[in-house]
C-alpha cells in the first residue's frame, strides 16, 4: 500500500479550503441578493446578478434592472444547502425554492432564481422565475 507524499495532502487540504471559501462567498452573494430584495434596494440587488440575467429580465419588463427586480416573485426564506461545482454553484432554500450562481470576471453571480422543481415530467427538472 502506497502512502500519500505530504505533496499530495497539501493539494488536497488546499482544494478543499478553496470549495470551502466558495461555498461561504456563495452564501454570502445569496444573502446580499435576498437582503436587497426585501428592502427594495434594487441597485444592490441586481448588482449580484449575472450580466445575462439583468439583461434578461429587463428584456422581460422593459425596464431598468432595479425597478423591474421587485416584480419577480420570491419567497426566500433560509439557506438549506450549498453545492459549489467548480465555478457553477447552487443554493437551495428552506422552503424549496432554489437559485444557480456562477462564477465571472467579477466574482459569483446569480444565473438563475426563483427555481422550484416542475410538477408534470418535463425536460427541466425545474422552472425558474428568472433565468439567463
Amino acid at each position: 500500500m502506497r502512502r500519500a507524499t505530504p505533496a499530495l495532502l497539501l493539494v488536497l487540504a488546499l482544494a478543499g479550503c478553496g470549495q470551502s471559501d466558495d461555498r461561504a462567498t456563495v452564501r454570502a452573494v445569496t444573502e446580499r441578493f435576498f437582503n436587497a430584495y426585501e428592502a427594495n434596494q434594487g441597485a444592490v440587488a441586481c448588482a449580484t446578478m449575472a450580466t445575462e440575467t439583468r439583461k434578461q429580465l429587463e428584456s422581460e419588463e422593459s425596464r431598468p434592472c432595479p425597478e423591474a427586480i421587485g416584480s419577480i416573485e420570491l419567497s426566500g426564506g433560509a439557506i438549506s444547502h450549498v453545492s459549489v461545482q467548480l465555478t457553477s454553484a447552487k443554493v437551495d432554500l428552506a422552503d424549496g425554492e432554489s437559485l444557480f450562481l456562477s462564477q465571472e470576471q467579477p466574482g459569483w453571480r446569480i444565473t438563475a432564481l426563483g427555481c422550484r422543481p416542475t410538477e408534470s415530467p418535463t425536460d427541466t427538472p425545474l422552472d425558474c422565475e428568472l433565468e439567463a
